[in-house]
Parts: C-alpha cells; structure tokens; sequence
C-alpha cells in the first residue's frame, strides 16, 4: 500500500511539474527560434498579385491604406486622402474623390478604416465615424468621439463589437489601457492591458494588430511581450530575447537625447501581422535582423536573418523572403497578409529566374505579368523610373 501511495504522490507531482512547464510553455516564445530560410518560405502557401486598375491617384502614392467590405475595395492615399473603390472580383475602379478638407464628408488626417457590409466606415483625426458608399459619397456620420484619443484605432470584431487598440506604448493607467472592448454602439465593456508608457513611439502599419474572428494580437514597439485578447480573457505572451528593450529603458534614452543606446538592446518588435495560423514579426538580436513566422498554436518561431537573405537570389526561399522583406504593411483581413511594393522589385525577383520558381512562385509570376498587361496602356504613359514604384498590391497566404 505504501509503494501506491508514493507512486500515485509521484504521478501527481510529475503532473503538476508537466502542467507547470506547459504554462511557460504557453506564455514565452524563443527568439530568434530556429533560424532556416527554407523553413521559413516553407510557411508561405501563396502569394499573388491584386489585379487592380492603375490610375495615379494611388499607383504612384507613397503610401495607401486600404479596407475590404463584402464586395469593394476601398484604399485611401495617405497623403492627399484620395479615396478609391475597386470591384473586388474584376479590379475595376468604380469611383475616386478626394476626402480632404473640413467640409461634410472631409477628413483631415485618417485613424483607421472598417466595413459593416458594403459601407466604409473612417474615424478620423477629429473624433468621428464618417461613412461611405461604393461610389464614395459620404452618407452621413456613424458616431462621434468626445474624448477617445488619437492614440486609438478602431478594429471591428466578427461579433460586431469594436477593440480600441492603442498605436504606440499607452499610459499605464485605467484610462489609457492597450485595448479597450467596446460593444457595437462604441459603448466601453472592459479595459485591459497596462502596458508601460515609452514616450518616443513608432508604428509602421495601419493595422496595429492581428485579428482573427473575435481574438485579437498585438505588441507595441518597446514592449517585449505579445498581448491577446479573446472576448475578455486575456493573455501576455513574452517574446523572449537575451537582452530585451524595455519602455523605461526607451524613456532613459529620450531623456538622454542618446538614442542609439537603443542599439544595444534587443526587440523592437514591429510589423505585426499573420495569416492561417502564423504570426509575422520582425525585430533585432544585436546588430542582426530578423523576421520570423510564430505559430501562435505551438509558440515556435521560424526566423530568416535579414542580411543573409536579403538580395540573395540563388534559391526559391531567398525569392519567397525577399517579396516579403521588401514589401510593406498595409492590411490583414479574409485570412490574408495585404502587402504594398514597388513594381522594381517585383521585376527583380520575378524575372529572369525562371529556373527557382517554384509551382508557388510561378503562380505569383502569373497573376504580376497579368496585372501589367491589364494596365499596359497606363504604363506606357509612364517615365522608366515611375514604372519602377508604381505600386504593386500583394496578397499573401500563410498555411492553416
């Protein structure tokens, strides 16, 4: 009887020890994980080439956001605020006005972007929810802020509710939290995520975090840790580097006017983004770059080391890389990493390395010569370097 009861004590204890290592476990990710460029272009199951109508407005625009609804395409030029609607299935741009100005239906400077159906929905610099339809009329105000902050952008949820995500390191108080939950008339539910102020904040991306159905991700640029929100459970994942930044130690150098000091930690999380079951993320170890793939299932990071891959051409995961590499942030939505790049660089990878594209990659050859055919007559009016940065919308899938 004394040797059952020690082994059941013995069980007992090894299964508290195994639950334990499994909470870390959930709560930490290793950076940079395993380091392998096959590995890494092994995540990616397609990537193509929206099939858009080129027009200036926005295929010479330095910088657009854009939005999809059930059916249309919005984008917004980022600079002039040229606003666009696009057949989703065909391409076709359906309308085009400028939305800049104070006037009805005006906007200043843009927050963020959302559809309910078929409308799109902009809160702007000025507190509002303005709306529009697919011939960009403006059709009144959907609501009106008396005291949310600029810092917020507003993320619709598949439930109807809204997530304010902060776009830089927020107060560490209740009333500025990372994430506020909002039900569908913008009323707050709940607060969540104190998250240490850095005073010097950057974001690279229209959309600060990554959603999927009713669960939302995000990090925040001196913060080395991953917050999830999931209804109103919560979830502070650490990204774990040797020698990571800190918020605190981002005010020291602020204060100090000693910015490279920065250098000398580890982090910097940014461009968060995912597809399937993937996060995407980039940040440094030291002076070295990655970008890695996080199954956010299993917490394994795939990472590539930027300057090995970078301008290497003499594979198909170097080709893979690359497109990702030298692309931009523009939007997730539909299961898919939206991402912007000039027309050089898809030249460069795409052409003349027939022999490395792989039944992937042919297909992404395909869909880019499709979009420079349609628009042949477009490009012919253009000057060899406006050709070289028009824009080239990519839509990427990571796997399930």
């Amino acid at each position: 009887m004394k040797n059952n009861i020690l082994t059941l004590a013995t069980l007992a204890l090894t299964a508290a020890m195994a639950a334990c290592n499994s909470e870390n476990t959930a709560n930490r990710i290793e950076f940079p994980g395993t380091v392998d460029n096959e590995a890494f272009a092994a995540n990616v199951e397609s990537i193509s080439v929206e099939n858009l109508q080129m027009e200036d407005n926005w295929a010479l625009a330095e910088m657009v956001s854009i939005c999809l609804s059930d059916n249309y395409l919005y984008m917004i030029e980022s600079t002039k605020l040229q606003l666009t609607c696009f057949n989703r299935q065909t391409g076709e741009k359906l309308s085009n006005r400028s939305i800049n100005g104070n006037g009805p239906g005006e906007i200043n400077e843009l927050n963020s972007l959302f559809c309910i159906g078929d409308t799109l929905c902009i809160y702007d610099s000025k507190g509002s929810i303005l709306k529009y339809d697919n011939g960009c009329h403006f059709i009144g105000k959907m609501h009106e802020f008396s005291d949310l902050s600029w810092r917020y952008n507003i993320v619709r949820l598949d439930n109807g509710n809204y997530v304010f995500v902060s776009i830089t390191n927020p107060d560490a108080d209740d009333n500025n939290p990372a994430m506020m939950l909002a039900d569908k008339d913008f009323n707050i539910i709940s607060k969540h995520f104190d998250v240490p102020q850095a005073q010097i904040s950057f974001f690279d991306c229209i959309d600060p975090c990554f959603v999927v159905g009713d669960t939302i991700r995000s990090t925040f640029l001196f913060d080395c840790k991953l917050y999830t929100l999931s209804g109103e459970t919560e979830q502070v994942t650490e990204l774990a580097v040797p020698n990571p930044v800190t918020p605190e130690i981002a005010n020291e150098s602020f204060a100090s006017g000693d910015f490279m000091a920065l250098d000398t930690y580890d982090g910097t999380f940014s461009t968060i983004c995912g597809s399937g079951r993937f996060l995407l993320l980039s940040y440094h170890i030291g002076d070295d770059h990655y970008m890695t793939t996080v199954d956010y299932r299993t917490n394994k990071a795939t990472s590539i080391l930027i300057s090995d891959v970078e301008d290497n051409l003499e594979s198909t995961a170097s080709i893979v890389g690359n497109l990702i590499l030298k692309s931009g942030p523009v939007k997730n939505a539909d299961g898919y990493i939206y991402l912007r790049t000039p027309n050089s660089n898809m030249a460069k990878l795409l052409e003349g390395h027939d022999d490395l594209l792989d039944a992937r990659l042919k297909a992404t050859q395909a869909s880019y010569r499709a979009y420079l055919e349609r628009n042949a007559e477009y490009i012919k009016g253009l000057e060899p370097e406006e050709l070289d940065a028009v824009n080239v919308l990519l839509k990427i899938k990571l796997k399930d």
